[in-house]
């Protein structure tokens, strides 16, 4: 796996970090003034990160965007906070460590993609679908989190396989307090359809770790989830995708935007 940072230095560019929110409702409504649009233009994007995608992961979560995720279902986008200071630091250093967006559409198809646990928060990352975050953007109170991964994690094809299907052992451990916990690395299981998998609700993600969900979510204590592998890939069309390991996927949707600047025109922000 460690040819992914091989790769990812093609995709390297300094530009100025910025500070980002935790929870799905502090991030700032745009203003009726403020144009965002290089955030879901393809061509306005390229132009203004120049290969910068650390920093652009940022930026959608800075402006609370939405995914239109597995068609219609509005996702806001959240980062923790250990994975914000890792871009943070990637994207003002002209790091090696850039995220890659592939050509390829599925993740089965990226080079030395494997069945396991394996993140390096460069191919693949780790993450989260939430549902019941009433504080959501998108209307519809679903958010996808991208966490931190072990970085010193390897996939030993010499265990025998934790989870149905798995190719090997990944042995990173849970060191992101927001990210997946010991037992969601140790089960996972991403590559089946949803309907096998085991769905987390808040009371159980906090028993097994995350103890601040309920609060970086205001109070979403009857929020629950499902951990996925993501990885970034561009369409045909130069958009890109945030795709979960199943083959569900969404693109930035510029209606989030569009809906605060209403808001700001009707209550004179």
């Amino acid at each position: 796996m460690n040819n992914s940072r091989t790769a990812a230095q093609s995709h390297t560019k300094k530009m100025t970090k910025l500070s980002s929110s935790t929870t799905a409702n502090n991030n700032d409504s745009l203003s009726p003034t403020t144009s965002k649009s290089y955030l879901y233009n393809p061509t306005e994007r390229d132009e203004h990160y120049n290969g910068n995608i650390a920093q652009y992961l940022l930026d959608l979560n800075d402006d609370g965007a939405t995914f239109n995720f597995c068609g219609g279902m509005m996702f806001q986008l959240v980062l923790t906070e250990k994975l914000k200071s890792h871009l943070q630091s990637v994207a003002a250093n002209d790091s090696e460590q850039q995220p890659i967006i592939y050509k390829e559409q599925l993740m089965n198809r990226i080079p030395n993609y494997k069945k396991s646990s394996f993140a390096d928060n460069i191919s693949i990352f780790h993450g989260r679908e939430l549902r019941g975050i009433p504080t959501a953007n998108g209307g519809m109170n679903f958010v996808l989190q991208l966490s931190y991964a072990d970085p010193n994690g390897e996939l030993d094809e010499s265990e025998s396989p934790p989870a149905l299907g798995a190719a090997g052992t990944w042995t990173g451990k849970s060191v992101d307090k927001q990210g997946w916990s010991t037992q969601e690395i140790n089960t996972y299981d991403g590559w089946r359809p949803d309907t096998y998998r085991k769905w987390r609700t808040a009371e159980l993600y906090e028993s097994e770790g995350y103890t601040t969900f309920t609060k970086d979510f205001n109070g979403a204590n009857k929020g629950y989830g499902l951990n996925h592998r993501f990885y970034l890939h561009y369409d045909n069309s130069n958009r890109m995708w945030l795709s979960a390991e199943d083959g569900c996927e969404g693109t930035p949707d510029e209606g989030k935007s569009l809906i605060n600047k209403l808001g700001g025109m009707l209550f004179g922000k």
